[in-house]
């Protein structure tokens, strides 16, 4: 903060001199002006990638989740599916084996 009132110091006394200092004072306390604001947005700006860069990191955490949750799913979707394959083999062989039977007597 002392710099800026020593900023201030010096832009009082050149507004004090004439029209031209008072002109070149005003660009000098509007160019500081403009610097913080834009520092402002550059902190904003930072802050929001930041944000972005965590809401992306949970965004793939979650969907590796949901991810894994569905091979583990599938795994044992396909499981299944072999077990009912064996299963309706077993009956399709005593089936036909009923059936030869039947066509023997």
């Amino acid at each position: 903060m002392t710099n800026m009132n020593d900023f201030t110091n010096i832009a009082s006394h050149a507004a004090a001199q004439s029209d031209r200092w008072l002109f070149v004072a005003t660009l000098l306390v509007f160019g500081v002006f403009a610097v913080g604001v834009m520092r402002y947005f550059m902190r904003q700006h930072e802050r929001l990638i930041d944000d972005h860069k965590q809401a992306r990191d949970t965004y793939q955490n979650s969907l590796q989740g949901i991810v894994a949750d569905q091979s583990a799913a599938n795994a044992k979707l396909m499981v299944c599916l072999d077990n009912n394959t064996a299963v309706l083999e077993e009956c399709r062989d005593e089936l036909r084996f009923s059936r030869n039977e039947r066509s023997r007597t």
